[in-house]
């Protein structure tokens, strides 16, 4: 499916992007579609059990069949309600919305997976068709120091070996430029999973995305408060609601069920035509739960279990994405200090180099050895640059999933 108001054409911008994998990913639908069965099965786990009715005859005599030859012939009307113990009816309700409101925690935490995992895809497309690019580029510049080499070698400024090494990188070019497709249709067909294969194919705007600024307290208290909201954290607590649901629901088991049972039975009038009285019974049954040592009490323990378990799985969790948020902010203020040593000097010096080499190579005054190497060398430190520039805002991307993106700020990189 295409995008809204996009067509063949139309470049792919992020957002959109990210709008047609949270609109039409196949699993997010799914458990939409789960959430609403538990709210429904909910309402169910909530109503009585239906009554049961019974129709018979008793004492029918087998010799004439007769309703009226024996006083004790009766047509029998049986009326039967089952009743749960305790409040076994409204915690089932109850449970069952606990499992509809994990369900909404586990799509929320899918979601922002989804967010998070298209945008570090997308960013990769966008980097290796930007390398892409420039090593064509740079091609084009390589082609023609091949032709220089060619003419100086035509007329014995330089030897065989200058044009072998010059035709030698050519050719690697091209190697690169083979891997760097073959890469992007690996990161297109994975784009494919979240937005379709004709999507996947379209072609994205060419410019790096705006990714939110996030300021955040970095220490561990602060990071863990932050946390209580995410949906990672919000599973295990649906997880524990659960628990204690099913702990309460072993609890009412030790509670008596109990049934009632209401019959009408009709007599026919004697042969004389003496009238007989019709009977009317009640039965009351109920549950004595005597022998729960190893089934509720074990029941019960189990589930007490379980529920010392969450609780340090919920700590554990907010353990580990404090530490991966804390390991990801380093990582992207890191790397914004090598983008800034990329800019101010690698890049001016790596251009400087290619100039002075190639002046020197031309003047008789240096070898052609330096002057492929200037040249690759400028080309590594501009996809270098690029590179950089798209981890951080991959790394942005990690952070926002971390925080919800919640909070954020002005600027971009």
């Amino acid at each position: 499916m295409l995008a809204t108001g996009c067509s063949l054409a139309d470049p792919l911008t992020l957002q959109q992007v990210e709008q047609i994998a949270l609109t039409e990913e196949p699993g997010l639908i799914s458990q939409q579609w789960q959430s609403k069965s538990m709210i429904e099965q909910g309402i169910a786990d909530g109503q009585h059990m239906d009554p049961r009715l019974q129709l018979g005859v008793l004492n029918l005599p087998t010799d004439t069949f007769d309703m009226n030859q024996e006083p004790v012939t009766q047509l029998l009307i049986s009326y039967q309600q089952q009743f749960p113990p305790g409040d076994t009816r409204f915690l089932k309700q109850q449970k069952a919305q606990k499992q509809a409101d994990l369900i909404d925690a586990k799509l929320s935490n899918r979601s922002l997976t989804i967010v998070r995992d298209v945008r570090q895809t997308y960013l990769e497309i966008l980097y290796l068709e930007q390398a892409k690019s420039s090593i064509i580029k740079n091609k084009r510049l390589f082609a023609q120091l091949v032709e220089i080499v060619q003419s100086l070698f035509s007329v014995g400024r330089n030897n065989q070996q200058d044009l072998i090494r010059a035709q030698l990188e050519l050719s690697r070019l091209d190697d690169r430029l083979t891997k760097i497709e073959q890469q992007i249709n690996t990161q297109r067909s994975r784009l494919s999973r979240w937005i379709g294969t004709e999507n996947s194919l379209k072609p994205f705007d060419p410019e790096l995305p705006y990714m939110p600024e996030v300021n955040l307290e970095t220490d561990f208290d602060s990071l863990s408060q932050q946390f209580l909201n995410h949906p990672q954290v919000q599973e295990v607590d649906r997880q524990l609601e659960l628990t204690r649901k099913d702990i309460q629901l072993v609890n009412e088991s030790l509670k008596p069920g109990w049934g009632l049972t209401v019959s009408y039975g009709y007599r026919e009038d004697a042969p004389n035509g003496t009238e007989r009285a019709d009977f009317v019974s009640a039965v009351v049954a109920i549950d004595l739960p005597l022998f729960t040592a190893n089934r509720q009490d074990k029941k019960r323990l189990s589930k007490e279990y379980e529920y010392q378990s969450l609780k340090s799985k919920r700590s554990e969790v907010i353990r580990q994405l404090v530490s991966e948020l804390q390991q990801e902010i380093t990582n992207e203020q890191l790397l914004q200090q090598r983008l800034q040593l990329y800019s101010k000097l690698l890049l001016p010096q790596a251009k400087q180099q290619t100039q002075a080499s190639m002046l020197a190579y031309q003047s008789d005054k240096g070898r052609f050895a330096d002057v492929m190497r200037a040249y690759i060398d400028d080309l590594n430190a501009n996809l270098d640059e690029h590179r950089i520039a798209v981890d951080i805002r991959q790394s942005k991307a990690k952070i926002l999933y971390y925080v919800s993106g919640l909070q954020s700020g002005s600027g971009n990189q």
